[in-house]
């Protein structure tokens, strides 16, 4: 079974635009229809906007017991985050912000609770999008394996291990700290990145 939630002011999307209706009767306005002129959005929102931010994959859950001859398919609860951030140290450390009405926030509220952070790169935006809510990613994508810490997505060698430390609400988002149990480092490629509202290949 797998769990996502669309996500909030936390995920890589961000904010959900409100839709707005006509500006000035039948003014046309390219992209969105629904989103509002550039001068009626919130200013932070644009700022934000301007930052080259990571993408990431959240997951929590297990692949629970099997039954006999056949695992049990996993559990899997996940959520596309780009408000994340590592820090060196002994131990290192990761911060991130997860949407405070996702099933993930709920899994993670607990100081103690293990999850896998997944970096995504360029070949993965499909995971990104699936992870969103935004389109559903094929099965052979989300092939995972069981680990004490959560699924670990096996299209996605770069990981970190993490146990939550403490969370607090921080703005309209929940700010979880973890420890980094451990690393995990696969080969080089492209990068990606969210930026200007879209997902970005990276050099």
């Amino acid at each position: 079974m797998m769990r996502i939630t669309r996500p909030g002011s936390s995920s890589s999307k961000g904010p959900t635009s409100e839709p707005q209706g006509p500006v000035g009767g039948s003014n046309l306005r390219f992209g969105a229809p629904w989103a509002g002129p550039p001068e009626a959005r919130d200013p932070l929102r644009r700022l934000r906007g301007r930052l080259v931010l990571p993408v990431t994959v959240w997951l929590a859950g297990d692949h629970g017991p099997s039954r006999g001859d056949r695992p049990r398919p996993p559990e899997m609860t996940g959520l596309t985050i780009s408000s994340v951030f590592l820090g060196q140290g002994a131990p290192p450390v990761l911060a991130g912000l997860v949407s405070p009405t996702s099933d993930l926030a709920d899994l993670l509220d607990e100081k103690g609770a293990r999850f896998v952070v997944h970096v995504l790169a360029g070949p993965h935006k499909r995971l990104a999008q699936h992870f969103s809510g935004e389109l559903p990613a094929p099965a052979a994508m989300l092939a995972s394996q069981p680990s004490a810490y959560g699924p670990l997505l096996s299209a996605v060698p770069d990981r970190a291990l993490c146990r939550v430390t403490s969370t607090r609400p921080f703005g309209w988002s929940l700010l979880v700290e973890a420890e980094v149990d451990e690393a995990q480092v696969g080969g080089e490629g492209k990068g990606l990145g969210w930026w200007r509202g879209a997902y970005q290949d990276l050099p």
